[in-house]
């Protein structure tokens, strides 16, 4: 199964639900320290723990302290409040191993839902549309088409089945067979009945799905490796099953990696034991150094000791065996040192591969939750982790991480990051938090790692050599440009070169000073829009000349087709039926290209003319969350338009 969504409600510092779409591999949390990030962490991961979180959902301490009293009052049942539920996917391995289990086949688009209880009582129940499961039995009936339409006009499975009855009695003198098979109906229906009513499952059955509910592996900066282990001590709280810490479960893990135990360490086998971890730790170095760049020049080293410890009951000593974690560092002469004084952004990284080597190969559904990963790192470090994670953690296992780090967000993808805002003030407790996109209603101080990471990318590109770099107004001109070369290049049209490297400036007022500045020293064009496109173009021409750039490289919009409006902005290259399909989708409206005054102006003049406040953002925000639709409709002029645009950029570095 996949995990598509999450929702929180009335859990610490969540008060009204929260629903949160998941990606299918790679979801970033974003926002200020308390705004709830980690909330969201603890409630997925006790609804199904991977990695021995024994904690369970308190009512007293963690429901909304301010509410307790008070809805107590109003519900005496409050411990069945369900604080988290996870929506999943079923996939084709899940139908696969349910066959034969349930009363008739799993469809695809069944959903699974999984909650736990503040009574810690875990549920899971499925949801299926009406409508695929009346024709996933009709057409198991291999009743006709023009009859399963007629019974999806019904509103339950019941209907639906006295509908099929009465449609067979209908037919029986006229088209027997016909009629037989719409008899047939019911008998398919209760094969799929569970789907629309859960409760006709036995808990066997139920049982089994729970069984194919993925687990969830939590790794916080508490699940750091410590520098020595009583083994002893470990070996006694494993055997006893009490709950580990977050550092010893990391230890623990490291051992399984090895296919040890800690009371394998206990027993005169020692040696071997140790023999197998500097194994397991070769093996897990080696994929360690893939990704910290560093300092490749360090080895992990295994060592032990005897170690007398007082035993309280009984006045004595006890010998413990003590595990001890060293680094050999060939850059300072092979010395040795102990590993909790290595940097912490070391330890992290190390800790991390090691706490996940147990689940990293398995075959069951795992979801990785990283709470604030490498915030000790290095940040070019932390880049290298993103890559991790997008790459090739997310390819293999979903992946939830936080941050409020620039250089853990990858803005290319910055359609998987999440906005977490806690809304609540001194003056209303009830704003709890709220969850969105990037894009939509999250304050700025949220959302500050996403510009600042934008912004890095951008002064990156700067400094990458002497390549050809297009400064462009803002992010809106560098979504527009982005998604429609794609779509060229993967239709067989003329792209934007892709050697390219488009800069949004901030403002055509900063247009000017960019060209003077940079140009002097990188190859720089420029696509200049807006209503003072003759006065910036002219200032933008004339920096040009005046630092050896090429004039001709300063293009305007209005010079792409002559049909363009003098003032011509870069969302006049849309047709105007496809610029308007993403702006109704923005502002939630519905304007057609008649309400329109058939002026020679810019789209945007008449669209602010027609309802005032307008933002340039959302309409590309809108296009990057509708791609597919967006394409599989566009006009030949927008398509037109923008091929003209792209050949005419590229003959500017040409």
């Amino acid at each position: 199964m996949k995990l598509v969504a999450v929702t929180i409600q009335k859990f610490r510092n969540f008060v009204e639900p929260q629903r949160i779409e998941i990606e299918s591999d790679v979801t970033a949390l974003v926002g200020k320290n308390e705004s709830g990030k980690t909330t969201i962490l603890k409630a997925l991961h006790r609804l199904h723990p991977a990695n021995g979180d024994s904690r369970k959902f308190e009512l007293v301490t963690e429901y909304p302290r301010w509410r307790l009293a008070r809805d107590r009052r109003a519900d005496p049942n409050l411990q069945n409040t369900r604080p988290v539920s996870a929506e999943f996917a079923v996939e084709q391995s899940d139908i696969d191993a349910l066959d034969g289990v349930l009363p008739g086949p799993l469809l695809l688009d069944t959903k699974v839902f999984a909650a736990k209880s503040y009574a810690n009582q875990f549920y899971v129940w499925l949801e299926a549309d009406l409508a695929e499961v009346i024709q996933a039995a009709g057409a198991d009936a291999s009743i006709a088409a023009q009859e399963i339409d007629e019974l999806l006009g019904e509103e339950t499975l019941d209907a639906a089945i006295a509908k099929s009855k009465e449609l067979a009695k209908a037919l029986k003198e006229r088209e027997p067979t016909r009629a037989k098979a719409v008899g047939g109906f019911a008998g398919s229906a209760d094969k799929y009945r569970y789907q629309v009513e859960p409760a006709v499952l036995e808990q066997d059955q139920l049982d089994a799905f729970a069984a194919r509910v993925p687990t969830f592996f939590y790794f916080s900066n508490y699940s750091v490796l410590p520098g020595e282990t009583d083994l002893t001590e470990l070996a006694a709280t494993v055997g006893a099953g009490t709950a580990l810490s977050e550092e010893n479960q990391t230890v623990v893990s490291l051992l399984a990696h090895a296919g040890v135990q800690p009371k394998d360490f206990l027993d005169s086998n020692y040696d071997s034991r140790k023999a197998e971890l500097q194994a397991a730790a070769s093996d897990l170095s080696r994929e360690v150094f893939n990704y910290w760049k560093v300092n490749t020049d360090l080895a992990v080293i295994f060592g032990d000791d005897n170690v007398a410890v007082a035993n309280p009951s009984t006045g004595g000593t006890d010998n413990h065996r003590i595990l001890k974690i060293e680094l050999r560092d060939a850059r300072h002469g092979d010395v040795e040192t102990n590993f909790s004084t290595r940097s912490t952004g070391f330890q992290w990284f190390f800790s991390f591969f090691a706490a996940f080597s147990e689940y990293q190969h398995t075959s069951k559904p795992v979801v990785v939750l990283l709470d604030e990963p490498g915030t000790s790192l290095h940040g070019e470090a932390q880049k290298d982790f993103v890559d991790y994670i997008f790459n090739e953690l997310g390819a293999s296992k979903q992946t939830i991480y936080t941050t409020h780090s620039q250089f853990m967000i990858d803005p290319e993808v910055y359609e998987k990051l999440r906005a977490v805002h806690d809304k609540a003030t001194r003056e209303d407790n009830e704003g709890g938090v709220a969850v969105t996109h990037v894009s939509l209603s999250a304050d700025r101080d949220t959302i500050l790692p996403v510009e600042s990471a934008l912004g890095y990318t951008i002064s990156q590109h700067l400094f990458l050599g002497s390549g050809p770099h297009l400064a462009v107004e803002g992010s809106s001109d560098f979504i527009y440009l982005m998604r429609l070369s794609s779509y060229m290049e993967q239709n067989g049209k003329t792209p934007l070169s892709p050697r390219l490297a488009i800069i949004p400036v901030g403002g055509i007022s900063n247009m000017p000073a960019f060209v003077a500045l940079m140009g002097r020293r990188l190859k720089v064009s420029a696509l200049v829009d807006g209503s003072k496109t003759a006065a910036t173009l002219d200032r933008a021409r004339k920096a040009a000349e005046e630092n050896g750039v090429d004039p001709t490289t300063i293009v305007a919009v209005s010079e792409i087709d002559t049909a363009l409006p003098a003032t011509a902005d870069i969302e006049d290259l849309f047709a105007p039926v496809d610029y308007l399909k993403l702006y109704n989708w923005a502002f939630s409206r519905n304007v057609q290209e008649s309400d329109l005054p058939a002026t020679p102006v810019p789209i945007i003049k008449k669209l602010i003319d027609l309802h005032g406040w307008f933002d340039h953002a959302l309409p590309a925000h809108a296009l990057t969350y509708n791609q597919p639709e967006f394409f599989s409709t566009i006009s030949p002029d927008t398509v037109e338009r923008f091929e003209k645009a792209f050949v005419k950029l590229n003959e500017a570095i040409a």
